[in-house]
């Protein structure tokens, strides 16, 4: 198994040498191991909680993959429901504050 810094290594874009903010499909599949069509149809289907895809009018295709993201679903963390249990523990809390 690749080492951890090896692995980010592959985050930062070699034209500024800083990571990327906004990750390219083919860095982000290289980075999980998986094929292109896998980030490709995952962030379609949302199926693959790393960012986004959009379609336009023209039937072109845009993707977003946040840095943060992509590194939390690699290690394990699903940002999306770890947020959404988050702010569940707060109204839980407020609710029972209130009471």
């Amino acid at each position: 198994m690749e080492s951890s810094f090896v692995i980010d290594e592959i985050l930062i874009n070699p034209k500024t040498g800083q990571e990327y903010t906004d990750v390219p499909p083919t860095v982000a599949a290289k980075y999980l191991g998986v094929a292109l069509n896998f980030v490709y149809e995952g962030l379609k289907k949302q199926k693959l909680p790393i960012g986004s895809a959009v379609q336009s009018d023209s039937g072109r295709w845009t993707y977003n993959i946040p840095c943060a993201r992509l590194k939390a679903y690699a290690h394990g963390t699903d940002i999306i429901q770890t947020a959404s249990l988050i702010k569940q523990l707060f109204k839980a809390v407020g609710a029972e504050r209130s009471a």
